[in-house]
């Protein structure tokens, strides 16, 4: 043993060696596997995060853009207001400069009319008559026209003002709709300042009107009861004139005739213009209106998809699994069915590989490592070989032979102690008690020699049952070899020293008698074949 245990280390060594390879290469072959895996797990992980973070950054903006709205409409506020104020305190400033050119201009009025006047009692009565005449004819057309006008537009205006009122909702209630996500809790104070804000402009509006009538109250009167009085006067002389002249009502009617026909037509080609220019605005509206509802229909419907987005989730998730555990159960059973054929395929494909390696041994120039080992078993031996296999096989035997004859030798020791003890034993029964000098003496020397029941009662009966239940703990190790490849594995594993491993391995090749027959190499075989399979 002294002899070979240099090499007994260095087969140990080559043979862990071997097995740190072979799981090194499983490994690699096992993460190479899994590259396709990994890479498309990866691009999963980033598409989810570019997706939540395209997500948060939209949820950003719809949060905020009320607030951007907010604060925009309150810009466009204060600058209306501020021009408004300067408009106003522009015209408070000139406010008596056209005081004086509306007094300016009444009495230029005042005068042209004075001075007309003048004229027509120069001029004779036939002519008067007939201008103005010509005026009560040309402002009763006008006011027929303003007439006709007005009432178009009073048929025209349930229309308007439907179509303003459905405008005027659609823009109140998205605001409406938009406003209550953010009044939620704040409805009570808001509305508290609503009602004192509307009942201060309240009090101010009626207290700056109530102050305009008292100022304009009695100009305004007066003005009016000016008008009234002189528009009367006037339709009092003109139908007075028109009324002295009976033979002018024929002109007057061909005249107002021509008038009406004129004022149609007129009339008829202003509102073809408009409907023309009308005509792109409306489109425009009404397009507008279309994108309004279908905008509508799509956040309602976004909104639905949100809200439903754990349901969908959870529901893809079912149908994926569905689809890949439908999938996987086809190719289970497609490999079950086909499963002779993919073993006639594999060993084909070994056999082929077997074939060309071969091929490359004895035809090729570079030769892989892995097709010399497979096929080192076929190559040549050298007689250096031959002669180091013979002496190794001669010194195996000579120290197969040597442990042997020491077997046999320690068996006739065991035997002759037994013998001894028992004749002891037996002179003791005979003779009587032995002194305690020679008893003394007696396990000494057992002691001395190494038996390990050495004693008093060396051939008692606990000593005989210590010694078989012994030789069953032996029996149980060289037959159950799943305990010490346990132990094997646990030093493998462990940071065990030198002296403690080859300290078991002693133990176990004493256990196994170092294979000097067949049943203890075929056992200490089946030991090394269980170790194995265990890593």
């Amino acid at each position: 043993m002294h002899f070979v245990e240099q090499y007994v280390t260095k087969l140990q060594t080559q043979c862990r060696g071997h097995l740190l390879r072979n799981q090194i290469q499983a490994q690699r072959h096992w993460q190479r596997n899994l590259t396709p895996w990994v890479i498309a797990l990866q691009a999963t992980v980033r598409s989810t995060l570019v997706r939540h973070q395209w997500r948060v950054y939209l949820h950003s903006i719809e949060v905020m853009s009320s607030n951007i709205v907010k604060n925009q409409a309150q810009s466009r506020g204060v600058l209306q207001r501020r021009r408004f104020r300067k408009f106003k305190g522009a015209l408070r400033a000139i406010g008596l400069s056209m005081t004086h050119l509306q007094a300016f201009a009444r009495a230029r009025i005042t005068r042209a009319a004075r001075q007309e006047l003048k004229k027509t009692f120069t001029r004779p009565k036939i002519g008067f008559s007939v201008v103005h005449f010509q005026a009560l004819a040309r402002g009763a057309l006008f006011r027929l026209s303003l007439q006709r006008q007005n009432c178009q537009l009073a048929k025209l205006s349930p229309a308007f003002i439907g179509l303003q009122s459905q405008l005027r909702g659609i823009l109140v209630r998205r605001r409406v709709r938009s406003q209550l996500t953010k009044l939620e809790y704040l409805t009570d104070v808001v509305i508290r300042i609503q009602a004192a804000t509307r009942t201060h402009l309240a009090r101010k509006r009626l207290l700056a009107l109530i102050r305009g009538l008292r100022r304009v109250t009695p100009l305004m009167i007066t003005f009016q009861a000016r008008a009234r009085a002189k528009v009367a006067c006037q339709r009092h002389t003109t139908l007075v004139k028109s009324l002295e002249t009976p033979r002018n009502l024929k002109m007057v009617s061909s005249l107002q005739a021509f008038s009406r026909a004129s004022l149609v037509r007129l009339r008829h080609l202003e509102l073809k213009r408009n409907l023309d220019y009308a005509t792109p605005n409306i489109t425009d509206f009404q397009a507008y209106i279309r994108g309004v509802i279908v905008r509508n229909g799509y956040h309602a419907w976004r909104e639905h998809l949100h809200r439903s987005n754990c349901v969908a989730t959870l529901l893809q998730a079912l149908l994926r699994g569905a689809l890949i555990r439908r999938h996987f159960k086809e190719k289970i059973n497609y490999y079950c069915t086909n499963l002779s054929k993919v073993i006639k395929i594999q060993s084909l494909f070994r056999a082929k590989e077997t074939r060309e390696q071969y091929r490359q041994l004895t035809m090729g120039t570079n030769v892989s490592v892995g097709t010399i080992k497979n096929f080192v078993h076929l190559l040549d031996d050298s007689e250096a070989d031959f002669h180091e296999e013979i002496k190794v096989e001669r010194l195996r035997k000579q120290v197969v032979e040597c442990i042997r004859e020491n077997q046999a030798l320690e068996n006739e020791v065991n035997n002759l102690d037994v013998k001894v003890a028992l004749v002891v034993d037996n002179a003791k029964k005979r003779k009587g008690t032995d002194s305690v000098t020679t008893n003394a003496a007696r396990v000494k020397l057992l002691a001395e020699h190494g038996d390990p029941f050495s004693g008093s009662s060396a051939v008692d009966h606990v000593a005989r049952r210590k010694l078989e239940l012994y030789q069953q703990l032996f029996y149980l190790l060289q037959t159950r070899g799943e305990y010490l490849s346990r132990l094997f594995l646990k030093l493998s594993l462990d940071d065990v020293p030198e002296p403690s491993r080859r300290f078991i391995e002693r133990v176990v090749l004493t256990l196994f008698g170092y294979g000097q027959d067949r049943r203890e190499d075929f056992l200490l075989l089946k030991l090394l074949q269980a170790s194995r399979l265990l890593v």
